[in-house]
């Protein structure tokens, strides 16, 4: 068990394992590890307590990702362990021989700053680790010996280990080590519940060019603006949120400003920051909205990371995006706990025509839009528990599964006893495991890889479906893909055929490759 050491702050159960998990990753030779931990629930207490418990080994780095990060990394650092010596690294201030250095990777990376820090480090805490694949981190990482075989131990921290680029997190961390996601920490009391508004914008989202893996800022401004976006969000707030406190999120500086004067115009209190204002100034913004004399805040990026007012009940995203990991920084602004804050409310600005990559709330949890209208998130799986349970008494697995299976937004094909998604060369399919489920990735040639074991059909589903979004196949197996609706060509006919399957006349590419995978699927022992 992992020694609580002197501080302000005692352990949540799942801090102990958080540290449990990488104290056994470093008895498995593991260097450079990861750690996922939603937004409010406590990483910093986490890390914390391992440069406490580790303060006999040697000096501790926390690497932050932006400047303005350092003085409120500094405030909880001081707030749950007081007797660390603490410094900081940061414009004028050098403090470059205290116990515990805590700097931004903005100023760290410098190399003036960096060879001035000198040594001994034992550990570094790399905070918003979803950034370190970055020239810039991997610079200060190597510099300290990150990747030497006596190196420190290496500990990254985020809530959102995907990015929207697709450069994988494995280039800098070996292994997540210790995993938690919203839904189990909003059933476990740990964060608030989360309620789902769909708004539908007159705008085609199709229409939205992407770059380094999500959609143009500039794109997605003209879109909003051109689809009356900021007067839409405005009723929406009225008539669902009107008693709440909301952060709104947009892609550019022009659409936040617009935001903030719609909602002023309706004689709700609102304001817009954004980067270039002055520090002093948007702090003044934010104390307002804490006070509750500002209702709304719009922002363009500002407010995304690092940003703690749990009094948030309410979050407008009307900046559409691809990105999972964006989508739950964005959200997790409003998951904290606070007195009298019985759930968040997250209202998606979405186009009328769907968008088989948009991200919102629905498409994160894997629940339908009925289902997240209809009730909270946690309600949603509560109550796809309860009707499994009861079908199951019944003995109606398979029968319970094909309906919960018949409502994903991506196509699922029912093969025998397995479900399958389509991949470029081959599937990911569950399969049964007496009452649980197997998830495999299998090839056309025979080759197998178990992505997940013993899993409820619900985890196993986003296993299953995380896996395709990483590979970037979403386009391949949405159910509203375009291409579903096509002919279906010469090549699919010929392998249904040698498949001995019969082919209608007018049968479209979508059908047909649904049989194509029912029978390949079905056709494995």
């Amino acid at each position: 068990m992992i020694a609580e050491p002197a501080t302000a702050l005692t352990l949540r159960p799942y801090q102990v394992e958080a540290l449990e998990a990488i104290a056994a990753a470093e008895r498995r030779d593991l260097q450079r590890v990861l750690e996922q931990l939603p937004t409010g629930c406590g990483k910093t207490v986490v890390f914390v307590h391992l440069i406490s418990d580790r303060r006999d080994l040697g000096r501790a780095l926390v690497l932050v990702h932006r400047d303005e990060l350092v003085q409120q990394t500094l405030q909880k650092l001081h707030a749950v362990a007081p007797d660390l010596d603490v410094g900081v690294v940061k414009a004028e201030r050098n403090d470059v021989e205290a116990h515990v250095v805590v700097a931004s990777v903005q100023t760290l990376s410098r190399p003036s700053r960096l060879a001035r820090l000198g040594g001994g480090f034992a550990t570094i805490i790399v905070d918003e680790a979803h950034h370190a694949t970055a020239n810039s981190y991997v610079a200060v990482l190597r510099h300290l010996g990150a990747w030497d075989d006596d190196g420190p131990l290496t500990v990254g921290f985020t809530a959102t280990p995907q990015r929207a680029d697709g450069v994988g997190l494995g280039e800098v961390f070996e292994e997540i080590v210790y995993r938690k996601r919203i839904l189990e920490m909003v059933e476990d009391g740990y964060l608030c519940d989360l309620r789902a508004l769909e708004v539908r914008l007159q705008a085609d989202f199709r229409q939205l060019h992407t770059r380094a893996g999500d959609f143009v800022d500039r794109d997605s401004e003209e879109l909003l603006l051109n689809a009356n976006a900021p007067e839409h969000a405005v009723q929406a707030f009225v008539e669902h949120a009107a008693e709440r406190k909301a952060l709104l999120f947009t892609p550019t500086v022009r659409v936040a400003h617009a935001m903030a004067a719609a909602f002023r115009g309706a004689g709700i209190p609102a304001e817009a920051i954004d980067g270039a204002m002055p520090l002093d100034q948007r702090r003044a913004v934010l104390e307002r909205l804490h006070e509750g004399d500002t209702r709304v805040v719009a922002n363009c990026a500002v407010l995304v990371e690092g940003f703690d007012e749990p009094s948030i009940d309410a979050v407008i995203i009307a900046r559409p995006t691809r990105s999972q990991g964006l989508y739950v920084q964005m959200i997790g602004r409003a998951t904290r706990t606070y007195p009298g804050k019985d759930d968040a409310l997250i209202i998606d600005l979405v186009g009328a025509t769907n968008h088989h990559d948009l991200v919102t709330t629905a498409s994160l949890f894997g629940l339908s839009r009925d289902e997240v209208e209809r009730g909270s998130v946690a309600e949603a799986f509560a109550e796809r528990r309860r009707v499994a349970t009861a079908l199951e008494a019944r003995g109606q697995l398979v029968a319970r599964a094909v309906d919960l299976f018949n409502r994903r937004a991506l196509r699922w094909v029912h093969a025998g006893d397995r479900f399958a998604l389509t991949l470029p060369d081959g599937w990911i399919a569950l399969e049964p495991n007496g009452t649980s489920w197997d998830v495999i990735r299998a090839t056309r040639q025979g080759a197998r890889e178990i992505l997940g074991r013993g899993l409820d059909l619900t985890y196993g589903q986003g296993v299953a479906e995380d896996y395709v979004r990483r590979a970037g196949s979403v386009g391949l197996v949405h159910s509203q893909a375009a291409w579903r609706q096509r002919p279906a060509s010469a090549k699919q006919v010929a392998l249904l055929t040698r498949l001995g399957k019969s082919v209608r006349p007018g049968i479209r590419a979508g059908e047909a490759s649904d049989m194509i995978t029912t029978a390949m699927v079905a056709g494995v022992g």
